[in-house]
Order: structure tokens, then sequence, then C-alpha cells
């Protein structure tokens, strides 16, 4: 291809469609350059991630549009929250496994927290997003599906759609056993909206920090690892380490959950699995991604606190949807690690950034 730019050879060696650069497009290029040649075997199939995942991968644009409206529904209403925490009191809690109380904060120290939960929130919903759309220009739409999958928007699509799914088993095979569900009061719709925004934040960092960073932190330095430290804010990769850590994480964040809820066992299973998918975008993406994965489940009331209640009743049945599809694409993923060896004790991907 005597038309090439300097770039055109990179890009086909990497398997794109098309040159990053000049936009030339690299069908055939391959058989050209010996260089290109070696890897053409990594050019992205269409199909490779299968019908679930490329149903999930269009969900990821719903799961946009939700956080859109959460994190506009959070903006709305910032400032009757901080007014109405100008005479409150908060306590803050560690998990040892049951929450205990370390500290309070109050009034305008409070408002200050709340402006900084608010900022927090706002922030890990745009470096999702920012990050799914340069995903997207850069592999020219969905046309490889491995980079699409392997971006955090995916992932909280996944994660939020399988979580209301596990809900929606649980919550059936209780009622039907002739068990009640009752559900804490938290107050009205401010105060409601406050603790469940509070907790995203909060609860990310006692539960995934404390219990998967920290240790993870330690184990990295002790076996010499580059980037320790970094290890706290997560997104080091997964490993056999970190998937342990991941259940201890889970376990401990559903036991957390028992007395809050009235001393009900099934909260601890539902919150106990939704530790773990926290857990999981905490070490493949970074805490950004577990707190925005935990505002969204917890910010699901956005479309009823917004008035447009019809409108949450027709999303909450997609996500249904989609969560049955997202745990057989989860389980066939499980499946698929069978007898695979490759998975590291221990893996920090700091090493290489």
């Amino acid at each position: 291809m005597s038309d090439e730019c300097p770039k055109c050879r990179w890009y086909a060696a990497d398997g794109k469609p098309f040159c990053g650069a000049c936009g030339r497009s690299l069908s055939g290029f391959e058989s050209d350059h010996p260089f290109a040649q070696r890897n053409q075997n990594t050019v992205p199939n269409k199909t490779q991630s299968g019908l679930a995942g490329q149903i999930l991968m269009a969900a990821s644009i719903l799961i946009i549009f939700i956080a859109f409206f959460e994190v506009l529904t959070l903006l709305v209403h910032s400032g009757e929250i901080f007014g109405f925490l100008s005479n409150k009191t908060l306590g803050f809690f560690i998990i040892i496994p049951t929450p205990y109380v370390v500290f309070h904060l109050q009034e305008t120290v409070l408002q200050e927290y709340w402006v900084l939960v608010v900022l927090i929130i706002v922030s890990c919903a745009a470096a999702a997003i920012w990050k799914f759309i340069e995903t997207i220009k850069s592999s020219h739409g969905f046309e490889d599906p491995d980079a699409v999958e392997n971006t955090a928007v995916f992932w909280v699509s996944v994660s939020l759609a399988a979580i209301m799914a596990v809900n929606f088993v649980v919550t059936f095979i209780v009622l039907a056993s002739g068990s009640d569900i009752t559900v804490p009061d938290f107050g009205d719709k401010i105060e409601t909206m406050f603790l469940v925004a509070d907790a995203a934040v909060w609860e990310e960092v006692v539960a995934r920090t404390l219990y998967i960073g920290v240790p993870m932190m330690f184990i990295s330095l002790l076996a010499g690892k580059k980037g320790a430290l970094r290890c706290l804010l997560g997104g080091f990769g997964m490993s056999m380490t970190a998937a342990v850590l991941i259940i201890i994480s889970g376990v401990i964040f559903g036991l957390a959950h028992y007395s809050g809820w009235d001393d009900q066992a099934w909260k601890v299973l539902t919150a106990g699995i939704m530790g773990m998918f926290l857990g999981y975008v905490f070490v493949r993406f970074g805490l950004y991604a577990s707190i925005l994965l935990h505002f969204m489940t917890n910010y699901l009331s956005s479309f009823d606190w917004m008035g447009v209640g019809g409108l949450e009743i027709f999303v909450t049945m997609l996500l249904l949807g989609l969560g049955f599809i997202a745990l057989f694409y989860i389980l066939k993923r499980l499946w698929g690690y069978r007898g695979n060896d490759t998975i590291p004790i221990l893996h920090n991907d700091y090493i290489k950034k």
C-alpha cells in the first residue's frame, strides 16, 4: 500500500480495521507488510463476544442515559439536601464486620462533605462515560468487541442488570416461602436521597478500599510490586488474590446490611452478591467505577423523584430483562475459565502504567 501514512502499519499490527491517524481502511493491509501480518490473528471478530455480549454492549447506551438522568436528579435536588443538612448530624462508620461509628460530622461541616460527595459522584460518572466514548471513537463504533467489553461502562451495565435480576429472584423466593419483606424507613425523599448518595461514596471506601485496596497494597509491597500505593484506588487487575478479596469484601458488605434491614437474612444474600459485583469493577477499573455502580443502584428511584414514575417502571422492566442476559453472559465467561491456569496469583497492572 504505497500511499500509507507513517502510522498505518502500527494500527494494522494492532489489529485495527482503520488507521487512527489518517482514517484509511486497512483491509488487506496485513498481507502487504510482514510486521502487520504477525498480528493479523488479533483482528477483532464482531461476533466473538456472542449475542449476549452484543446485546449488553448496546445496553451500555441505556446505562449512560440512566447515569445521566440520575446525576441530573442529584444536581437538581442537591441544594435542597444542602439546606436539609444545616442542623443534622451524621455518623461515619467502618465495617468490622458490623458497622461501627468512628466519628460524626454535623451542620456546616456536614454540608461541606455533601458538596464533596456530589463532586465525587459527578466526576466518577464523567470519567466512566468519557473513557467509554474515547474507546468507541478509537475502535470505530462497536467494531472491536474486546475494546468495548474492557470498559467500566460495559461492566457497570452488566453488573447493574445482573443485580436487578438477582434481587428479583431472591425476592420471589422469599415471598413464595411465605416470609415478609420490609424496607427500612430512610425518611422523606430529601433525606433518602442524601443517605443513599452518601452510601455510594462512603461504603465504597470502607468496603472496597479498606478490604480490597489496603490488603492488595500490603501484599504488593511484600511482593516487591511497583505502584503498590495506587492499589488503594483499585484498577490493578484481576488475580487469584484479588478474587479472594472480592469474596471477603462481598461477605462483609452483606453482613453489614443485616441489622440495618431489620435483621432480614435475605438482604445479607443480595447485598453480599452486590458487594462482589462492586468488588469486581473496583479491581478491574478502580474506585470510580464501583462508586458509579453503587450510586446508579441506589438512585434508580430518580425517575419517581423527578415525577416520571411511569418511565421508572419501563426502565426497571428493561433492566430486569437485561439482567438475565447478563447472568448468562457472566456464567458463560466463568465457564470459560475452567481449566485455565493463566490467572496469576498476584497481578498489578500499575507495573505497566
